[in-house]
């Protein structure tokens, strides 16, 4: 059963800029999963990348219905560690936010464009009985 969506579109300049400013401070947003990656493949490539995890991670938060707050944070959602159905790994407040809800797996799609990177996320809980 789907508890929740969430939706989001990030432009990848934003993010391009986030990455630069903050180069030493990577491990706090996004997970070595997705820092292998992104920083894998084509140069052109790299913002891009780093911008559609940044947009999953937003997603799943939009989708457990919390936005971000103090208790969770960015680098416990693993956008680098999605199953082969699309479901993300979440640790630390992410999943325990989960948890509180019921919900029991979230699944990400992401995608994007030299300009932009667009993810959807679905929070469902397996409904027993």
């Amino acid at each position: 059963m789907v508890v929740g969506a969430g939706f989001d579109v990030t432009p990848v300049a934003r993010v391009a800029r986030l990455v630069r400013d903050h180069r030493t401070a990577l491990d706090r947003i996004f997970t070595l999963q997705e820092r292998v990656y992104c920083a894998g493949g084509p140069a052109r490539r790299r913002d891009a990348r780093y911008a559609a995890a940044f947009a999953g991670k937003e997603a799943v938060l939009k989708a457990l219905g919390i936005g971000w707050r103090s208790d969770v944070h960015w680098s416990e959602i693993d956008t680098g560690s999605i199953d082969a159905t699309g479901g993300v790994r979440l640790t630390g407040g992410a999943r325990r936010a989960a948890e509180h809800q019921g919900v029991t797996r979230v699944i990400v799609s992401v995608t994007f464009t030299s300009e932009l990177a667009l993810a959807a996320a679905l929070a469902e809980r397996v409904a027993y009985g």
